[in-house]
Formats: C-alpha cells, structure tokens, sequence
C-alpha cells in the first residue's frame, strides 16, 4: 500500500439489544429541538427486538450452564429463550427474522482519484502477471465506507432447535446439546449495509451549495462557496467512482448533474430546482453499492 494513503478504521463492538431507531437517531444532525417520543410502531419494533437478543442471550446461557456441568440450568434457561421467542411470534405471526445486534465499523481511505487510479492500474498489472496475492494487496485498504452489520435470528427454525437441545439434556445427552446449540447460534444471519462515504460528502456538499444556487443577486464570496462546495461534490464522485462504488453509468450521471449545475449557475446565475433529481440518483447509487446476495 502506498504510504501517502493514510486509511483510517474505527470499529465498535457488537450491541445486544439496538433499538432500530437509534441508527437514525445517531445519524441525524444535532438539535436543541426535542426528540420527539417513540411511536407506537417504533416501540413494539424494539420490543421485537429486546425479546430476541434475550431469546439469544439465554441460549448462551445454556451453553454456559452445561459447560459447568449444570444441565437443569441450563434446560432452565432454553425454558426463558423458548418463552421470549414465543412470545415474539405470537404479537409478529409473520415476522420471519428479529434483529438481535450490529456491528458499526468505518474504514475511510485518505486518497485522492490519481492515488486509487494508480492503485487500481498496479493491481490490474500484478493480476496480469498471475500475482494474485500482491494485487490483494494493493487494493485491501480501498474503501470509503461505514459498514452496519445486523445480525438477525431466523424466527421460523430457532425455536424448535431449542426444543431439541432440551430435549437431548433431558435425555442426560449434554454434550450433544451443546454441540446443537452452537449449530443453532451459526444459523444467525448478518446482513452488511454499505455506505458509501464519498457518495454521502457528495450530497451533503450539494445540500449545503442548496441555498446559494438558488439565490438571487448572490455575491462574489457566495458564489465562491457555492462553487467550493461543487468543487467537493465533483472530487468526492470522482473518488467514489474510483473506488467501485455505485455503476459507472450512476456515478457518470451524478457528475454529469453537478457539472450542468455548475454551468447553469455561472458567474451570478441562480436556478431552482437543479437538485431536485439528486435524492432519486443517490438513492439508486447506494443501492448498487450494496452486497451481492
């Protein structure tokens, strides 16, 4: 990796029990406005949420118990998971999975376009050469992105492996149950959610030129930020399209929005609704973004 390619990571540790809205809550800007109450909706969504990282904590639990040789306790405790998931069902009949955790990690690539395109040029010539190993190499630090991985329990099989577990400690078969139970915990589906972060710079700068390009009569240091702000948007797509995220076709499309408002808006020109087509392309990139599945 070259060395004027600072990469910065940060990873927080896996969360039991997240309500959902706190992602939004975290992600949403500062505010002395009181955060209004839960909803009704909100609240039985979390309370989905409590019972299953509980069903799934007890199921630890029992593991735990037969490792010390305590297998009533360990039943008792598959008796709590099994409860907490039947209860689950019963409010959510159709409800197939309920998240039980997640794990926040951002790994950000100080680069510019030229850095990665060389990069991408070094690795594509070692593949070339049959140097797979060094070209993993050279591309292993080039990602811009925060990564959510939730973690989900699958509601249709869970319970009845518990069951089963039980039923083999009943049956005085311990290390059985165990071995069932970590076959269990492994059925835990973790589902990443990319984003992107050159993609999320790129519009927050746009949000923030919002106001100047609509203005009227602006003045020479306004239309100054306004074209800094273009500027940032412009560099932060091309990074982005460097790196991979998104389609070629998207990321080309969203640079060419920002270089026809640049042109629209020119010297002292203002215009209206130039952004109004930005949501939709950004939204469609972060979808393209994502894992295969």
């Amino acid at each position: 990796m070259s060395k004027k390619l600072a990469v910065s990571t940060a990873v927080a540790a896996l969360v039991a029990s997240i309500p959902t809205h706190a992602f939004a809550q975290a992600a949403a800007p500062q505010s002395t406005t009181p955060t209004p109450a839960p909803s009704a909706e909100t609240q039985k969504r979390d309370k989905v949420v409590d019972e299953a990282a509980e069903a799934l904590r007890e199921t630890q639990n029992a593991i735990e118990a037969i490792d010390q040789n305590k297998p009533d306790d360990a039943i008792a405790a598959l008796t709590r998971a099994t409860g907490k998931l039947e209860i689950v069902l019963a409010r959510n009949p159709g409800l197939g999975f309920a998240m039980v955790g997640a794990t926040v990690s951002t790994h950000d690539v100080v680069a510019t376009e030229a850095d990665v395109e060389k990069l991408r040029g070094q690795a594509a010539a070692a593949l070339a050469q049959g140097q797979l190993q060094v070209a993993r190499r050279l591309i292993s630090d080039l990602a811009s992105e925060t990564v959510v991985s939730v973690s989900k329990l699958p509601l249709a099989t869970y319970p009845d492996a518990l069951k089963k577990a039980a039923a083999l400690l009943h049956d005085g078969k311990a290390q059985a149950a165990k071995v069932a139970l970590q076959a269990t915990l492994s059925t835990l589906v973790v589902e990443d959610v990319i984003i992107p972060l050159p993609l999320v710079r790129a519009q927050a700068a746009l949000e923030q030129a919002r106001n100047l390009l609509e203005k009227k009569k602006r003045s020479e240091a306004e239309s100054t930020q306004m074209r800094a702000y273009l500027a940032t948007a412009t560099a932060q797509l091309r990074l982005g399209r460097a790196l991979g995220y998104a389609t070629e076709a998207e990321m080309t499309d969203l640079l060419a929005m920002v270089a026809d408002i640049e042109r629209r808006t020119a010297g002292s020109q203002s215009a209206t609704g130039l952004l109004d087509p930005a949501g939709s392309k950004f939204d469609a990139a972060r979808r393209s973004s994502q894992p295969r599945k």
